[in-house]
């Protein structure tokens, strides 16, 4: 990961989906070894909130929002 996150930092999985505020990241479980990071969202007007791997995150900018729409055409 080219990027380090932190707490606070608007992210978005990979793959796609909601944009989402990294809430803490830190080792969660029993036996964790390694940092993960507790991400939030709301769908309406429902908190939600999961675990994600680092690496499975990408930090969104306010550049690409802007850039993405007018490059679609």
């Amino acid at each position: 990961m080219s990027e380090l996150l932190k707490n606070g930092d608007v992210v978005r999985l990979n793959s796609g989906g909601p944009k989402m505020t990294i809430e803490y990241i830190g080792k969660f479980g029993m036996g964790s070894t390694h940092d993960q990071a507790k991400c939030v969202w709301f769908e309406g007007m429902k908190r939600m909130e999961a675990v994600y791997e680092l690496h499975s995150l990408s930090k969104v900018s306010e550049v690409s929002e802007h850039v993405a729409p007018m490059m679609r055409g």
